[in-house]
């Protein structure tokens, strides 16, 4: 008797398993999560962009995970929503078109693989036009993808390598 339960109690645990996914039913699943993701961070991107327009950093920072990272060329990284609403607050009333080229999501990550152009018009000065390439992880927490790690580098010309600093001679 008890090793006919012992034997029902496997089949009942292994047939509560699931079934292993097939590589057919992976790559379907991630073409429709993939479409749903690139819609809303496209969403996201153009709600983000007209804040900055309008000079809101805070509200900027708003599409970044608690812990998000912002990671701007040439400086440090901004962690935290406080660091990168202050990065954000600091560019005033930036141009910036973002051009998402490819996005792949799986379950609640996904990958943003971009295009920018941002206008900076300081208060004195000639505006400063960049153009440049991104690279964005984001996380679906809840309803809404958050950025978690956002990238991005300039195509204009690398500035030449600063000197080694030199030890000085006793």
């Amino acid at each position: 008797m008890r090793g006919r339960w012992s034997l029902l109690a496997i089949l009942v645990v292994a047939g509560c398993q699931p079934a292993a996914e097939t590589p057919e039913a992976a790559k379907t699943r991630m073409d429709t999560e993939t479409a749903a993701a690139r819609q809303a961070i496209e969403a996201a991107n153009t709600k983000l962009t007209a804040h900055l327009a309008a000079g809101h950093g805070d509200s900027c920072a708003t599409f970044y995970a608690d812990d998000g990272r912002l990671m701007p060329p040439n400086g440090k990284a901004a962690v935290g929503r406080a660091a990168i609403a202050g990065v954000f607050s600091s560019l005033g009333k930036a141009a910036l078109t973002l051009t998402t080229e490819d996005v792949v999501a799986n379950g609640p990550v996904a990958l943003e693989r971009g295009a920018y152009k941002m206008t900076i018009t300081p208060a004195s000065g000639p505006a400063v036009t960049e153009n440049g390439k991104y690279l964005v992880h984001w996380h679906r927490v809840g309803d809404q993808w958050k950025l978690v790690d956002d990238i991005w580098n300039s195509d204009n010309p690398a500035m030449a390598p600063m000197p080694e600093p030199t030890a000085k001679k006793k």
